[in-house]
Order: C-alpha cells, then sequence, then structure tokens
C-alpha cells in the first residue's frame, strides 16, 4: 500500500509522518534536530526507504516563490519540482508552513480549540498566528482557500508595541517579530538585563520573584492581544482567529484571559468594537499542526484529482 510522506522543517526541527489507506490519519510522528538542514536530500533518502512512499507534501517556514522556498531563519531553499524530479514521487507538493497550518482547521475536534473568547460567526474568514522561533500568520477562506502572510517581517505595528515593555529603541527591534515570537521574549529580557534566557525558562518562572520576566511576559501578552486586534479588523475574521504553536500553548496556562480580552478590544471605535465582540479567538492545542494540515491540503487534492 502506497504512503504519503509528511513533512515540517521549522526553525528548530524537522518533524515527520506517514499516512496510508483512507488518509484519515497520521502516524509514526517523530522529529529530528536540525544542526544543518543542508543534508535534507540524505534525510529524506531515509524517511523514503522501504517505506513504499509515493507522494511527499512538505511544509517549510518562509515565503513560497514560483514553487519555491528559501527559510526565513536557515540558509536553505527547496523546490518542490526539483525534489519531485530526483525521487520520482506521483506527486510533491511544498507549502509555507502557516499556509499549511491554514489547511489544518479542518483536522481539529472541539476539545483541540482552548477558547480564550467565545465569538458569533458572521463569515468565513479564518485568521490563524502563530509566535514561535519567529511570528506566522495566515487567512483561510471557506475552507480551502490559504493566504500565508509575512506579517512577522512587517514593521508598522513594532513601535507601538516597544511601549508594552517599556523600550524607546527601535533600532534593534524593527519587525513585529522582534517583538511578539519566543525569540523576542529572550531578546527583551537580555535588553533589559543583560543576562540570555530562553523563552521556555522566562515563561516557566513566570509569577515567581523576578519582576522583569513578569514585566515581559505582561507586555507579550499584551502585545498579543493588541496585534490579533488590529488582524481582527485587517482581514475581518468572522469565523474566528486561533493562536497555534508550543509557546502559547504553554502560555495559556498563566495567562489573564480577562485582562487578555480587555486589550484585545482596546479602545475601539463602537462600530469596531461591535465586530470585535463577535469574533472568536481560540488556542490550537493540538499538536504537529502542519503534519495534520500538510495531510488535509493531500486529501483535498486527491479529491480535486
Amino acid at each position: 500500500m502506497n504512503k504519503v510522506l509528511l513533512v515540517d522543517i521549522g526553525g528548530t526541527n524537522l518533524r515527520y509522518a506517514y499516512s496510508d489507506g483512507d488518509f484519515s490519519t497520521i502516524k509514526d510522528t517523530n522529529k529530528i534536530q536540525l544542526s544543518c538542514i543542508k543534508g535534507f536530500n540524505e534525510i529524506l533518502t531515509n524517511l523514503t526507504k522501504g517505506q513504499n512512499v509515493d507522494s511527499l507534501v512538505i511544509s517549510v517556514a518562509g515565503p513560497k516563490i514560483k514553487g519555491s522556498i528559501t527559510m526565513t531563519n536557515r540558509d536553505f531553499s527547496i523546490n518542490e519540482e526539483d525534489i519531485k524530479n530526483s525521487f520520482q514521487f506521483k506527486t510533491c507538493h511544498l507549502l509555507n508552513d502557516w499556509e499549511s497550518i491554514g489547511h489544518s482547521l479542518a483536522a481539529y475536534d472541539e476539545s483541540d480549540i482552548a477558547i480564550i473568547k467565545e465569538g458569533t460567526e458572521f463569515n468565513d474568514n479564518s485568521f490563524f498566528i502563530g509566535p514561535g522561533t519567529g511570528l506566522g500568520a495566515a487567512l483561510l477562506i471557506g475552507n480551502d482557500n490559504v493566504i500565508p502572510t509575512e506579517i512577522g517581517n512587517t514593521t508598522g505595528l513594532t513601535k507601538a508595541l516597544l511601549k508594552n515593555y517599556a523600550i524607546d529603541n527601535n533600532d534593534h527591534f524593527r519587525t513585529l517579530e522582534d517583538v511578539l515570537s519566543g525569540k523576542a521574549i529572550s531578546d527583551i529580557y537580555e535588553y533589559k538585563t543583560g543576562t540570555r534566557l530562553t523563552s521556555e525558562d522566562i515563561v516557566q518562572r513566570y509569577g515567581g520573584d523576578d519582576e522583569m520576566i513578569n514585566f515581559v511576559i505582561d507586555g507579550f501578552i499584551k502585545s498579543l492581544a493588541e496585534t490579533i486586534s488590529d488582524m481582527a479588523l485587517t482581514f475581518i475574521s468572522g469565523k474566528g482567529i486561533y493562536i497555534a504553536g508550543g509557546l502559547i500553548r504553554s502560555i495559556f496556562q498563566i495567562m489573564d484571559k480577562d485582562k487578555f480580552i480587555e486589550n484585545f478590544y482596546g479602545d475601539k471605535k463602537l462600530v469596531h468594537l461591535q465586530i470585535l465582540e463577535m469574533v472568536k479567538i481560540g488556542i490550537v492545542e493540538k499538536e504537529h499542526a502542519c503534519l495534520h494540515g500538510n495531510l488535509n491540503f493531500y486529501k483535498k487534492n486527491i479529491n480535486k484529482a
């Protein structure tokens, strides 16, 4: 029985899984820590050896241009046609990682989404955002059309959000992901204290005696709320805003949800406040969102064929 290989290449790890039969589930999920992604063809050879793989779906952190993706945070490029020809796959699809996450929504049960704020659906637009190594985002229109974005590398909101960290220096913190990502948490804490900690350590220590940790995390949560408020109005996200990634799953456990919603509303005008009141906000708690999104994308393309 032929299989599809599902691969997600992130900033730190490569995750993979297989699916076959009716392609309803993923199995044999695993990860490889990436010290050097330039050995990708060798990795792919090992993952396909003896597996009867005839199709591949890869999600990669970076913008897709003419069938190729150059990673945002690594010196690595990949082209879907080259991979298809080299390995003689029946099909090979290359997706931006947040394009994949947009396709993952259909894989979730109600229990897979933790609700920060209930809402009332008023159109078919769903917006996905996730602070991780960088900051990714995508718009899902209906069930099939996903528009990935490079919002994390924009600069328009940065100066306003730096106020949440009491920082005036916008030379060092220029893009949105410089103030709203896991790396941003580490960078801002180091900027304030001279000490480097991982974002995981900082989140874990929240609520303790280190006042700067508490200040940075509170600033991060406020910045996230204000950002998704602007995104909700930019994309009129009537089907909800979904925040994904391991970092936000950890922060969700410690955040003040009522304060988050208050910051989400902000000081918007009445007509815009009425829109925000209808927007649902959820946290994606299911792991391996990209692998599930890759599989859903593959299934959609099978049905079209």
